[in-house]
């Protein structure tokens, strides 16, 4: 009963977003903030009907509501969409530990915009725009936190359906089969994340609106394998005995005709590796007569903030800590009653797969910020962006799932009266 607890709206804990995010509101809603988390520590729910706002007062918004307070706890927000949920507002409904939208409501994903700038000039445009977009990918990574549990979540319900999903479907899961095998092949002998029918099933459930998104985010994922596939195969060194160069004798002899320390250079090896094959990777795909190299130069190094940041062993290992949680669900046989060196092998096992299915979460949540992507509730639960929809969605809920449990233990428990008699 108390799962269920954090998992209902409550309206007599609530506070109603009705106009845009800004520090203006900010002022208006901390004291109520603070006397909520005062009288209780069980979750406060966030109403939604907002066009957006300030990102940073959103920062502001979501500490006073979820941060520590003097005595170290934290509290925990549902975040409901009850008309309109765009831009900063949609970021703070997906960051709700349980969000949830009404079924009339309405999703808005765009880029991160400023609101106004003066005095305009070349540099500061050039500014500006970085910022953006650093600013959009640092979202997206925050976003993917979230979304990442949802889409486990979402994996669960759907993996019945995936049998139908690969026959009706077989040439859009094909091509997404070819591109994941790139990285990791399926064995049969293990099972884990099937990244491809998973892709297939929310490409296919998605509403035609937003079927270009997947897609999309399977172009990524593609590109992103194919450059750790050559970063991978390509030689740092040229092997001895052979007429192959590798990738850094050029920038290491030149490290040295600057007398800079060897093991500097040995430390900066997969960083160099990684940025150097960002930057030709532009260069070829680069189809004009010029060449713009310090637009390129700034592209790839927006490129290797990002992919570095998805590489963060931090992240890998909480996405397969993810997938261990659900062991019956991603590992044959399950995990329960191995021993702790067999439980580790096979989560060893799955970490490629894990890998995958986190930067298909980081992809998504980059594509989200690029352009404009209007949601309905129903393509917004399956995205992993909200856990519920108002009625019953296109998958069962944790608080259907939930409430489905406590009826069968009830059913089960035989009544008073059979008791008595």
């Amino acid at each position: 009963m108390d799962e269920l607890k954090f998992l209902t709206v409550n309206w007599d804990r609530s506070l109603i977003i009705d106009t845009t995010i800004d520090d203006d509101l900010v002022r208006k809603l901390t004291p109520r903030i603070l006397s909520l988390r005062q009288a209780s520590d069980e979750p406060i729910t966030i109403g939604l009907d907002s066009p957006g706002g300030s990102l940073a007062s959103l920062d502001v918004l979501v500490s006073l509501l979820t941060g520590p307070n003097q005595s170290g706890t934290k509290s925990q927000i549902i975040t409901v969409a009850t008309h309109r949920a765009y831009s900063a507002a949609a970021n703070f409904l997906a960051f709700g530990d349980y969000a949830v939208a009404m079924r009339h409501a309405q999703v808005l994903f765009h880029d991160v915009r400023f609101g106004g700038m003066d005095d305009v000039t070349p540099e500061k445009a050039r500014d500006a725009a970085k910022s953006l977009q650093d600013a959009n990918d640092a979202f997206a990574l925050r976003l993917a936190h979230r979304v990442i549990k949802r889409l486990v979540w979402t994996y669960i319900d759907l993996r019945t359906q995936f049998d139908d999903v690969r026959e009706k479907y077989s040439v859009t899961h094909k091509r997404y089969a070819k591109i994941v095998s790139a990285y990791a092949r399926p064995d049969d002998d293990f099972q884990t994340v099937d990244l491809p029918t998973f892709a297939t099933a929310l490409w296919a459930k998605l509403s035609r609106q937003n079927d270009s998104l997947i897609r999309n985010v399977m172009q990524r994922l593609n590109r992103w394998i194919q450059l750790t596939k050559i970063v991978t195969a390509a030689p740092t060194y040229r092997p001895k005995g052979s007429r192959r160069a590798g990738l850094l004798d050029g920038s290491r002899y030149l490290h040295k005709l600057f007398e800079g320390e060897p093991k500097n250079f040995e430390s900066s090896e997969e960083h160099l590796k990684l940025l150097l094959s960002l930057i030709v990777s532009d260069l070829a795909s680069t189809k004009t007569d010029s060449v713009d190299f310090p637009v390129v130069l700034e592209r790839a190094m927006r490129e290797y903030a990002i992919l570095n940041s998805m590489n963060d062993p931090k992240h890998i290992r909480y996405a397969s800590n993810l997938l261990s949680r659900h062991g019956s669900i991603f590992f044959e046989g399950g995990l329960e009653g191995k021993t702790e060196e067999q439980q580790s092998e096979l989560i060893a096992k799955a970490v490629p797969y894990a890998t995958l299915l986190w930067h298909f979460c980081v992809l998504l949540c980059r594509e989200l910020f690029e352009g404009e992507h209007v949601l309905k509730p129903a393509d917004a639960q399956l995205l992993g962006l909200i856990d519920e929809v108002c009625g019953g969605g296109p998958i069962e809920s944790r608080r259907e799932f939930v409430v489905g449990t406590l009826s069968k233990d009830d059913e089960q428990q035989p009544s008073p009266s059979a008791e008595a008699g």
